[in-house]
């Protein structure tokens, strides 16, 4: 029996979800399929498990701090496995809730992937489903290079679940990703090196931050191999043998590749309905999230807009409520907060100085650079960083970044104010609150 839907959603990440329960309770019979596991990247394998493997990187700092403030410990001691299960316990409860969330909206939930047989049906094992409209929310995989250890090295998809921490690790790639695992395992106390075919890490990102970000980092004991890539990999008696293409060689316990990320569309059989895609294998749609086929629509990371949860989430919302007016809005990736949690954590809102300055005729820099209370009784040489870039015509605010502890959660409040084009003299004319970090951003002068 073939069954019918007016909207069938394949993918069971943030986006895909959020427009399953949106649809359906807006009277729509609605279908959402997922191969994996209810939450996606973000909840299973991304966002979440991360944000807790850097909190718990960040404890082995803050008992050497807290010796400064009159505290010992007499035993420190560190459960990889604890963590692990305990990381294991919360994305199950995350997954049921996905799971309450969708059934108790209407949805019926499908566990499988979705293969397309036309424009107007799928396949999920052995059932068929027709639909009016079908949202194509699959998000994205890692990269994987061609080495001969290939099979034995992890990404971020594995690394949450390693059997034990290894000793020594090599993380391929300068990306936020690698970045962020990079001060996980170097916080776990693992001798830990990032190796980049380029000359510095975070490539998009405003190049004064990074420059602060990689000086702290490599204070912090993680090394930075830079301009260089291994040319092979193998792995003999339980070690890889890196070779880089400066004929060097060096050993690690493990290797993690995190190279970026590529569309994961490869069971979709879109070929099949000539879906269009661009160069890098992301799906094209155009202002309203329409593919080449009109009924057809994706969001989320596997168009390759702005890979971010709560972005993939703002156009699932979008796109329903195009899908039931007549009037259709477009969705505006200008402003959208990001953050990377490096240790120091890195956020910022709004354009970098290299965009800013091919945006505009004439900018403001404002920076200021400043050892923070908190460290002040310690020997920790640790900075916070900020940088405001305001455009000199109008005065408005239009990029900030900070770099220091806690950054995502102050970004996250003054990226209200950017996004609603704040002036710097209203920043100005607020009183900070003392003694605090983030009272910098208000008081900043040149």
């Amino acid at each position: 029996m073939t069954k019918k839907f007016d909207l069938f959603v394949i993918g069971g990440g943030s986006g895909g979800v959020r427009a399953a329960r949106v649809a359906a309770s807006k009277g729509m019979k609605v279908g959402l399929a997922e191969g994996w596991s209810l939450g996606g990247t973000c909840v299973n394998r991304g966002c979440v498990p991360k944000k807790l493997y850097s909190y718990s990187s960040h404890f082995s700092e803050d008992i050497e701090l807290m010796s400064s403030f009159g505290w010992s410990i007499s035993k420190k001691n560190f459960s990889w496995n604890k963590l692990v299960q305990n990381k294991k316990k919360e994305i199950k409860r995350l997954s049921q809730i996905y799971n309450s969330l969708l059934s108790n909206s209407g949805v019926e939930i499908f566990t499988g992937f979705a293969e397309f047989l036309d424009s107007e049906s799928i396949k999920i094992g052995k059932k068929i489903i027709q639909s009016k409209n079908f949202l194509i929310a699959v998000g994205t995989q890692p990269n994987r290079l061609n080495f001969g250890a290939s099979k034995e090295i992890v990404t971020s998809d594995e690394a949450f679940d390693l059997k034990s921490l290894p000793k020594k690790i090599l993380i391929l790639g300068g990306g936020y990703i690698a970045v962020e695992f990079a001060a996980i395992f170097n916080g776990l106390g693992v001798n830990t090196s990032i190796c980049i075919r380029r000359e510095k890490i975070l490539k998009g990102f405003d190049d004064d931050v990074v420059n602060q970000l990689t000086n702290q980092m490599k204070e912090k004991g993680i090394k930075i191999i830079s301009n260089d890539f291994p040319q092979e990999i193998s792995k003999k008696d339980n070690l890889f043998d890196v070779k880089y293409k400066r004929n060097k060689s060096e050993k690690f316990n493990l290797v993690m590749e995190a190279t970026g990320r590529s569309p994961n569309i490869e069971r979709l059989n879109l070929e099949k309905i000539k879906i269009k895609l661009s160069k890098n294998s992301s799906i094209i749609v155009n202002d309203y999230f329409e593919t080449s086929c009109k009924n057809i629509y994706a969001i989320g990371d596997v168009i390759n807009r702005v890979q971010l949860t709560p972005v993939a989430i703002a156009e699932a919302m979008i796109l329903v409520n195009n899908l039931t007016k007549k009037k259709k809005e477009k969705f505006k990736y200008n402003n959208v907060p990001t953050a990377v949690f490096s240790n120091p954590n890195y956020a910022y809102v709004g354009l970098t100085e290299t965009e800013a300055k091919k945006k505009f005729k004439k900018i403001e820099i404002f920076t200021s650079s400043f050892r923070p209370l908190r460290f002040s009784l310690s020997k920790k040489k640790e900075k916070v960083f900020i940088k405001l870039i305001v455009n000199s015509l109008n005065n408005k605010v239009i990029g900030l970044h900070y770099l220091g502890e806690h950054a995502a959660e102050i970004v996250q409040g003054f990226s209200v104010a950017i996004v609603n084009g704040l002036t710097k003299k209203a920043f100005d004319k607020t009183i900070g609150i003392h003694p605090t970090s983030a009272e910098e951003i208000v008081t900043m002068k040149k």
